[in-house]
C-alpha cells in the first residue's frame, strides 16, 4: 500500500500502517509459521493507536491502558514476611535456581511459586499478589503479567534437561557414609484439558473416572524433602514408570517404598528385571510370612531387636520362594491391637470374635517386608577387611529398612500437602510445556513447605502450629515506604520469639 513521505517515519518493526476510510492507523503485528499453508503468515495482534499529519502518532486510550497494567504500581505498604520467611528457607535453590536459569527467567518462576506457596494462586491472580509484596522490590522487580509466568512456565517446561540437572543437585553435600535412601512413590492429580494428550482415565486410589496425570516423585530421607518429580500418563502403572525415572534422575540408591496393596508375584518379577531396589509391605495373611517363631515359647531369645523412638522392635529374618523378608515385632502396639479387637468382639460381635482373635494373635503388632536391597561392592569389600561380626551386619541393615519405610508417612504427607496445601489436584492446562513448568513452580513450593515443616519440628512446636499458621503469621509483618526508605512494621513480642525459635529473625 502507498503510504505518504510525512507517514514513513511512523513505521516501526514488527507494526503495519492501514488506512481505512480516509484515516491511517497503526497495529502491531506477528509472523506465525502454519502447517497447513507450509509458510509464515502475518497476524494483526492489537491497534496501537492512530496517526495525523497534524498530531502525529496518538496512542490507543485501550491500548495505553494495557500498559499501565503490565507496568508495576506504585505500593508503599508492602507485606515483607513471606518473602523473607521464602527466601531464608530457599536461600541455597535460589543461588543455584540463578546458575541454572537466565536471572529473569529464575527471579519469576520463583516469584510464581512463591504466591502459589503464600496463597495457592492461580496465575490470572498471582500478578496481584507479587506487585504488593516485597518480593517485587528484590527478587523480581518487573510486572508479573499472566502473559510473563505463562512464558515463563512454558520455557522452563520445554527445558526438562535443565529442571533435572537443578533437581540431581538438590542431594550435593551430603554425608556419604550410610545409603541416601530415596524412595519413590506416585499420586495421581485430575486434568480436565483436552489438548494435553498426557492426561487419560486410569487407576486412582479414590475410583474415580476423570482424566488424570499421574506425578512420580523421589523423596530423600535424609533431607525429608522431594528432590525429584516426573509427571506421567495417567493410564501408565507406577512399575513401568519407575526404571525411566530412576535412569533420569541419575542415582543409584533409589529404593522404592511401596504400599501394603503393591505385592504381587509380577510386580516383584519386574521390579528385579529392572534392577531396582524395593521394601514392599506384606499384609498379615500374606502366605509368604512366617509366624511360626513368635507362637514359641521365650522366642525372644532367638530374634533380636533394636530401639525406635524409645520403643523396642524385635525383628527377624528369612527367605521364601526366593524372597528376603523381615518380620518386625513392636510390642506396644501389639498390646494396642489385641485390646482393641478384644473390645470389638463385644460392641460389633457380627465382624468379631474370640475365635478370630486366636487366629490372628501372632500377627497383632507386626509388619512384615520383602526387599532388595544392593550392597556397595566397595562397602563390602571394606566390611571383609574389617571383619565385622555377622551380627553387626545383620543388625544394621533390619534396623535400617524398618526406619527407612516408617519415613513413607512423610511421603504420603507431601502428597496430602500438595493437594491440599497448594490447591492443585485438579488442572485446567492446555499446553503440555506450560503444564511442566507449572509443576516445577509448584515443586519449589513443596521444598519451601517441608524446609519449614522441619524447622517446626526440631523446635518442637508442631504439635501447636503447621506450616501454614507460620506462612498465615508472616504474612501479618509489612514493610512501609517512610521519606523514600522502606521500613518494617511492628511485631509483637510473641511472634518475633516464635519466628525466631525456627531460625527467622526480622528484627536483625
Amino acid at each position: 500500500m502507498y503510504l505518504p513521505e510525512w507517514i514513513e517515519q511512523h513505521k516501526e518493526p514488527r507494526t503495519e500502517i492501514k488506512k481505512i476510510n480516509g484515516r491511517y492507523y497503526k497495529y502491531e503485528v506477528k509472523y506465525v509459521y502454519e502447517k497447513e499453508k507450509k509458510r509464515t503468515v502475518k497476524k494483526t495482534v492489537r491497534l496501537l493507536g492512530k496517526i495525523t499529519e497534524e498530531g502525529g502518532f496518538q496512542p490507543s486510550e485501550k491500548d495505553e491502558l494495557r500498559k499501565r497494567y503490565e507496568q508495576m504500581p506504585v505500593v508503599d505498604i508492602k507485606t515483607f514476611g513471606l518473602y523473607y520467611l521464602y527466601s531464608t528457607l530457599m536461600a541455597q535453590e535460589i543461588v543455584t535456581l540463578k546458575s541454572t536459569f537466565d536471572d529473569e527467567l529464575a527471579g519469576a518462576l520463583l516469584s510464581f511459586s512463591m504466591m502459589r506457596w503464600g496463597y495457592s494462586t492461580p496465575i490470572k491472580r498471582a500478578g496481584n499478589y507479587h506487585s504488593h509484596d516485597f518480593i517485587s522490590e528484590e527478587l523480581f522487580t518487573n510486572a508479573l503479567s499472566d502473559k510473563r509466568i505463562t512464558h515463563t512456565l512454558k520455557a522452563i517446561g520445554e527445558n526438562r534437561e535443565k529442571v533435572v540437572e537443578w533437581m540431581k543437585g538438590l542431594l550435593d553435600g551430603l554425608p556419604e557414609e550410610g545409603k541416601n535412601y530415596v524412595m519413590m512413590d506416585s499420586t495421581h492429580t485430575q486434568s480436565l484439558s483436552e489438548n494435553l494428550n498426557i492426561n487419560a482415565v486410569g487407576y486412582n486410589p479414590d475410583f474415580t473416572f476423570e482424566k488424570q496425570i499421574r506425578l512420580m516423585y523421589l523423596f530423600s530421607s535424609k533431607m525429608k524433602q522431594p528432590v525429584y518429580y516426573r509427571m506421567i500418563n495417567g493410564n501408565i502403572t507406577d512399575v513401568k514408570s519407575m526404571a525411566l525415572c530412576v535412569n533420569e534422575f541419575g542415582k543409584d540408591d533409589v529404593i522404592y517404598i511401596a504400599d501394603k496393596g503393591f505385592y504381587s508375584t509380577d510386580n516383584i518379577k519386574m521390579l528385579d528385571k529392572e534392577r531396582l531396589q524395593y521394601i514392599i509391605p506384606l499384609r498379615r495373611n500374606n502366605p509368604l510370612i512366617d509366624f511360626s517363631i513368635l507362637q514359641q515359647p521365650e522366642f525372644k531369645r532367638k530374634i533380636k531387636f533394636f530401639s525406635y523412638q524409645n520403643r523396642i522392635i524385635w525383628y527377624y529374618s528369612y527367605a521364601k520362594d526366593d524372597n528376603l523378608i523381615i518380620t518386625f515385632l513392636d510390642e506396644h502396639l501389639r498390646v494396642s491391637e489385641e485390646n482393641d479387637y478384644l473390645n470389638r468382639t463385644k460392641t460389633h460381635p457380627e465382624k468379631y470374635s474370640i475365635d478370630s482373635y486366636y487366629e490372628k494373635l501372632s500377627g497383632f503388632g507386626t509388619l512384615s517386608v520383602v526387599y532388595k536391597i544392593f550392597e556397595d561392592e566397595e562397602k563390602s569389600k571394606a566390611k571383609k577387611k574389617t571383619k565385622k561380626t555377622k551380627d553387626a551386619d545383620e543388625i544394621s541393615e533390619p534396623q535400617v529398612i524398618y526406619e527407612t519405610y516408617k519415613t513413607r508417612n512423610e511421603v504420603e504427607v507431601m502428597f496430602d500437602s500438595y493437594k491440599n496445601f497448594l490447591d492443585a489436584d485438579v488442572s485446567y492446562m492446555q499446553d503440555r510445556h506450560v503444564m511442566e513448568g507449572w509443576l516445577f513452580a509448584n515443586f519449589i513450593a513443596m521444598i519451601a513447605y517441608y524446609k519449614l515443616y522441619i524447622r517446626l519440628k526440631q523446635a518442637n512446636k508442631l504439635s501447636k502450629y503447621s506450616p501454614k499458621d507460620i506462612i498465615e503469621l508472616a504474612k501479618s509483618i509489612y514493610k512501609l515506604r517512610c521519606r523514600g526508605e522502606w521500613m518494617i512494621s511492628e511485631i509483637t513480642v510473641n511472634t518475633s520469639e516464635l519466628f525466631k525459635k525456627i531460625g527467622i529473625d526480622y528484627l536483625k
